[in-house]
C-alpha cells in the first residue's frame, strides 16, 4: 500500500491482543515513504516487540519505530515510556550501514523507565500468584503510575542540573516500597548493573534530537508529508476498553494517538487495522476461542518452549484434540513472545471481538497477516457469534472473564500445499475466506501476508 499525501495521521493498529504483525505492516508502508514522511510511536514501551525481516534476517524492535530500513523520519512520542538501557541495546543491534540515528527523534514528554520500575513490576507480579495479569515485567505500569502520581522523570528532565538528584530521590522512594512491602533489598550486584546500564542509556538519549511530538507531526502534515502512527500491543489490551484488568497500561486505540502525541483529534484519520488469520494471546485473561481452553491457558503460563517440544515433537494440526491443534498452530506460526519468550495461547479467529476493535478504531482498511500459517490444516474455523445459555447474543459482555459465552463457528476448507508457493496470487479457498471476512466485517482487506518475510505479501486483486 502506498500513501499519497494524507492530510491526517494514519494509525496502524492491532485489532486483537497484540502480536498481529503490525511491524511488518508498518515496515512495508515505510518502504514506500520518503525522507519528508514520518513514522511515530505514540504509546507503550519496550513491552512491545515488532519483528521485521530485512535481507533475510529478523530484527525485533521494541522502542524504535519500524522504519529503520527505509527513508522516513522516526519519532518516539510523548505517550511512550522509554527504558534508556533497552533503547541503547536496541540501537546497538542495528547494522552500522543503516544510517537511522539522524532520522530518529524523541519527545521530551516521554516518561523514563527506571531500574526500580523494572523490579517493582516483576516483584509485584510474582506476589499476585494465581491472580497475576501477565505483565511483561518491563516496568511499564510503575512508570505510568508515577506519571499519574505527578512524580515521574521525563526525557526533558535529563537536560537539567538537578536530574541526578531527582532520580536519587524517586529511587529512594521506590526502594522503600520494595523493602517494606516486598522484602526486596536493592543493595545487590543485579541492581547496580541495572543502574549502570540506565545511565549509559541516558547518555545515549542525550545525543538524540528532542522534538515536541505535536510540532514534528504538524510540520510534516503542513509540508504535505505522510504521518503513520504505529501502535503497540492491540485494541483488546487498551487500559480502558480492553479486557480489564488483563490489559496494558496505555491507550492502544486510535483515540490514544491524539493524547499520545498532543494532537487535535481532527488530525487523526481513519485507521488501518491489522489482524491475524487466527488469534493469539500472551498472559492471563479471557480467550473465548482458545484451542484447548483452560488447559491451554495453564500450559502456556507454566511451560517453556523446550517443554512443549519434548511433549509434542511433531504436533498434528488435524488432531481430534483441539489442545494439540493449538500447539500445532503455535509451532507453525512461531508464536513465542518477541519480548518475553513466553508461549502464546492460540485460537480461532474471533469476529465479534475483531468487529468491536474495528468499530472503536474506525478501521476501514485491514491487513490480514499470517494466512500461510494455516497451511496443512484440513479445516479452519471462524467464530461468527456467541451464545449464552443457548441463545445468540449480539453484544460483547462487559467482563468476558465472568460472563461465560460459547463461541459458534463456521468452517472453511484449506488450500492445498504451501500458500507461499502460489506467489502473488491466492488459491480459491483463501480468496473465499478473505471475501467472507470482508463482508462480515464491512472492511477492505488491502493485503494479505502469505509468508514471514517483508516481500511475502499479496496486494488486493480479488
Amino acid at each position: 500500500m502506498k500513501l499519497k499525501n494524507f492530510s491526517q495521521v494514519v494509525p496502524v493498529l492491532g485489532l486483537q491482543w497484540g502480536d498481529e504483525g503490525k511491524g511488518k505492516g508498518v515496515a512495508r508502508i515505510a518502504n514506500t515513504l520518503g525522507k519528508n514522511d514520518l513514522i511515530v510511536r505514540f504509546q507503550g514501551g519496550n513491552n512491545a516487540g515488532h519483528t521485521i525481516y530485512n535481507a533475510g534476517k529478523a530484527y525485533v524492535f521494541h522502542l524504535i519505530p519500524s522504519a529503520v530500513f527505509g527513508q522516513a523520519q522516526m519519532h518516539m512520542g510523548a505517550g511512550m515510556v522509554i527504558n534508556p538501557a533497552a533503547l541503547l541495546q536496541e540501537a546497538s543491534e542495528i547494522p552500522k550501514n543503516f544510517s537511522f540515528l539522524p532520522r530518529l527523534s524523541i519527545s521530551p514528554h516521554a516518561v523514563l523507565t527506571m531500574p526500580t520500575h523494572l523490579i517493582l513490576d516483576s516483584i509485584s507480579e510474582q506476589k499476585k500468584g494465581k491472580k497475576k495479569i501477565g505483565s511483561t515485567g518491563k516496568g511499564i505500569s510503575p512508570a505510568y503510575t508515577d506519571l499519574t502520581a505527578r512524580k515521574a522523570l521525563r526525557v526533558g528532565d535529563i537536560a537539567y542540573a538537578d536530574f541526578k538528584k531527582r532520580y536519587e530521590a524517586l529511587c529512594t522512594e521506590h526502594k522503600k516500597i520494595l523493602r517494606d512491602q516486598y522484602g526486596y533489598d536493592t543493595n545487590n550486584a543485579e541492581f547496580r548493573k541495572k543502574e549502570k546500564d540506565f545511565f549509559a542509556g541516558i547518555n545515549f538519549i542525550k545525543k538524540l534530537k528532542k522534538v515536541e511530538s505535536v510540532k514534528i507531526v504538524e510540520e510534516v502534515l503542513n509540508k504535505k508529508g505522510n504521518v503513520v502512527a504505529e501502535g503497540a500491543q492491540g485494541t483488546l489490551l487498551d487500559v480502558r476498553f480492553g479486557h480489564y484488568p488483563y490489559v496494558t497500561s496505555s491507550h492502544t486505540i486510535a483515540g490514544g494517538v491524539a493524547t499520545g502525541l498532543g494532537l487535535n483529534p481532527s488530525l487523526v484519520g481513519e485507521s488501518i487495522g491489522v489482524m491475524k488469520a487466527y488469534v493469539t494471546k500472551v498472559g492471563e485473561g479471557p480467550f473465548p476461542t482458545e484451542l484447548g481452553g483452560e488447559k491451554s491457558a495453564v500450559w502456556c503460563r507454566d511451560k517453556k518452549v523446550a517443554d512443549e517440544k519434548a511433549r509434542f515433537p511433531n504436533p498434528n494440526p488435524n488432531s481430534k484434540d483441539d489442545f494439540e491443534q493449538g500447539v500445532a498452530l503455535r509451532r507453525k506460526g512461531s508464536e513465542i513472545g518477541a519480548t518475553t519468550g513466553r508461549l502464546r495461547r492460540t485460537g480461532w479467529l474471533d469476529l465479534p471481538l475483531v468487529k468491536y476493535a474495528i468499530d472503536i478504531n474506525n478501521s476501514t482498511k485491514v491487513i490480514l497477516t499470517k494466512l500461510d500459517v494455516l497451511d496443512g490444516f484440513k479445516k479452519i474455523k471462524v467464530c461468527t457469534h456467541y451464545t449464552r445459555d443457548g441463545k445468540k447474543i449480539n453484544d460483547i459482555p462487559f467482563d468476558l472473564a465472568k460472563d461465560k459465552v460459547t463461541p459458534v463457528y463456521k468452517s472453511f476448507p484449506v488450500w492445498k500445499g504451501s500458500l507461499t508457493s502460489y506467489g502473488r496470487k491466492l488459491p480459491l479457498e483463501a480468496i473465499n475466506y478473505i471475501k467472507y471476512l470482508e463482508k462480515k466485517l464491512n472492511v477492505d482487506i488491502i493485503y494479505v501476508g502469505n509468508g514471514p518475510e517483508e516481500h511475502h505479501v499479496v496486494e488486493k486483486y480479488w
